[in-house]
């Protein structure tokens, strides 16, 4: 569905970015549905790393929650990603190694600009987000927290933790340690350490109980080196490399309380969500665990801790599977319906 859905744009001229740094920014997106009177019906559905709009449709039809017919969807392309401004699409003097660092944010205030100005929207009735994604909605329920009802975060922490940190930038460093990197001003992509860095990112995608039942032999692998051959080799082929690492450093500089209002007070920027809240991770997810997503509850007032019972690890917030995606699905209807 979403593919036949007309890609919109929206110009942010001389945008002023957490760092100082003002640029001017393309924020593509889609918006669909039916918009009721008064607004009230609005759905944000930011997208995740390395991921567009037209990875988002898991989630939506007219026979889940979020339906198009009850609904006004708006689905906004992450900086970075090679569809909003990217180190991939923007003029010379920002483009490749030169672009800036772009913050979750960043990419937040860009998209209640967006609202505003495009929509005359003032309030969400749920943000919701997988993964970075989630990451996007944590940061909406804190910094704007009059205008959001009801918040979802799948696989998603409102700070990005020590371990997270470190594990980025071992992926960081695989992709980078192709000789044709050149330090970002490569002449060809750099496919090599692509694959070098996918065969890192495999391990900790799925974790060890989708490996140990076999799940690959579900999604038509027969073992694990037919996994790494078919799939993982070439996942990021169709990726510019400096689009990925500027996402990886957008998720390591995540931090809700990294801002004027809160200033590096991490409770204060939890106690500040007031939407009704649901946190959702995988039971078995290696970077986003549950036990942080616990610790992050004890400081939301009206949140409560949903554990995905997936062996598919942090692909449990993808709806992989049936069961990932009723569950998931029945959160939503708690919440909205």
């Amino acid at each position: 569905m979403l593919q036949n859905l007309e890609l919109k744009n929206y110009k942010l001229e001389n945008f002023k970015l957490k760092s100082g740094k003002v640029v001017s920014l393309n924020l593509s997106y889609l918006a669909f549905g039916n918009l009721n009177k008064d607004k009230s019906n609005v759905i944000l559905y930011p997208t995740r790393y390395a991921g567009t709009h037209l990875e988002q449709g898991y989630l939506i039809n007219d026979k889940y929650p979020i339906n198009p017919k009850d609904f006004f969807i708006i689905i906004p392309n992450m900086f970075c990603n090679g569809v909003s401004s990217s180190p991939s699409n923007s003029p010379k003097n920002i483009q490749g190694p030169n672009f800036p660092l772009i913050t979750i944010l960043d990419n937040v205030r860009a998209q209640k600009t967006l609202l505003k100005k495009v929509f005359e929207i003032e309030s969400l009735k749920l943000v919701i987000g997988w993964s970075m994604g989630g990451q996007q909605a944590m940061q909406w329920a804190s910094y704007y927290s009059n205008c959001v009802e009801n918040m979802i975060s799948m696989c998603g922490h409102a700070k990005t933790t020590d371990h997270t940190y470190v594990f980025l930038e071992g992926v960081y460093a695989a992709l980078t340690s192709d000789p044709q990197w050149n330090k970002g001003n490569y002449e060809e992509q750099p496919n090599n350490g692509k694959t070098t860095m996918a065969r890192v990112w495999a391990g900790w995608a799925h974790g060890q109980d989708w490996f140990r039942e076999k799940k690959y032999i579900d999604d038509g692998y027969k073992n694990a080196d037919e996994l790494l051959d078919k799939l993982w080799n070439k996942i990021y082929y169709h990726r510019d490399a400096n689009d990925l690492l500027a996402m990886i450093r957008t998720w390591q500089e995540h931090d809700i309380s990294k801002n004027d209002v809160f200033q590096n007070d991490f409770s204060k920027s939890l106690q500040s969500i007031s939407a009704k809240t649901i946190l959702m991770p995988g039971k078995n997810d290696l970077y986003f665990p549950p036990e942080d997503n616990e610790i992050e509850l004890n400081d939301i007032s009206n949140g409560e801790l949903r554990v995905i019972p997936s062996s598919y690890g942090h692909y449990a917030g993808a709806g992989k599977s049936k069961e990932d995606l009723d569950f998931i699905n029945r959160a939503i209807a708690d919440l909205i319906s």
